[in-house]
């Protein structure tokens, strides 16, 4: 899969990494001096008012969506009816829009949520959802946003405080650390709320390489491809 990394460097963010085919775009956002917009940059003494999450990609998103699924409104769509997606050959693909937090998640985290209001309203992001009167709890979106960085550190915050209503429903979900896969669960004295990973709370799963596996400098030693085969193993079960 074709991932545009730091999305937001491209001479046409969101734009270039959909013209070569991308399905997954990263932006890395902090939340503004006021507290009320997140501003997208790698580093914060390069940040500007001009570039946003809303002006680099939800409102790109929005117009690029609403033109692919005209005329039918929204209201039109039964709750088991799935919004066309950004590529025009490939209309039920997802495009994953990683949201990295650079900052403090506890602050930036919610006006992300908030954010996504307009995709949410037009029923454009994938959702988990346990309301409908099938054994089906995922159910796939134009758009799916996977929350990344120092939000991974305090997954209480993409909770929120209810937890039962999160449950039942939510529309953002997370990249696990790659270890995840290979334990039944795990806990951070220092950020984890609570031991075990809640159904549809990941939808990705990452690591540094070098963090993952080490240095392959002179190939994979024993040790390495076992850990490799177990990482690769439990994906294919969790997927």
């Amino acid at each position: 899969m074709c991932h545009s990394h730091n999305d937001y460097w491209r001479s046409h963010p969101l734009f270039s990494a959909l013209a070569v085919g991308c399905a997954s775009v990263e932006a890395d956002v902090w939340l503004s001096p006021d507290g009320e917009d997140l501003l997208v940059g790698h580093e914060k003494r390069f940040l500007s008012p001009n570039r946003t999450l809303r002006s680099l990609y939800i409102d790109p998103l929005l117009q690029i969506l609403d033109t692919m699924n005209r005329p039918a409104p929204h209201e039109a769509f039964n709750p088991f009816a799935r919004a066309s997606g950004v590529f025009a050959i490939e209309l039920g693909t997802t495009l994953i829009l990683f949201i990295y937090v650079k900052d403090d998640p506890v602050k930036t985290w919610p006006l992300v949520l908030r954010q996504l209001g307009p995709l949410r309203d037009l029923r454009y992001l994938s959702r988990h959802d346990k309301s409908m009167v099938t054994n089906q709890t995922f159910w796939p979106g134009p758009i799916t946003i996977v929350g990344t960085g120092n939000i991974i550190k305090r997954r209480d915050i993409n909770v929120g405080t209810d937890l039962e209503e999160w449950q039942q429903r939510h529309d953002t979900f997370l990249d696990a650390p790659l270890h995840l896969l290979t334990e039944t669960g795990f806990t951070e004295s220092d950020g984890f709320y609570g031991p075990y990973e809640l159904e549809n709370e990941f939808h990705t799963a990452s690591a540094p390489f070098s963090e993952a596996i080490g240095s392959v400098r002179t190939g994979f030693n024993t040790q390495q491809m076992e850990t490799l085969r177990n990482q690769l193993r439990s994906q294919s079960i969790e997927t």
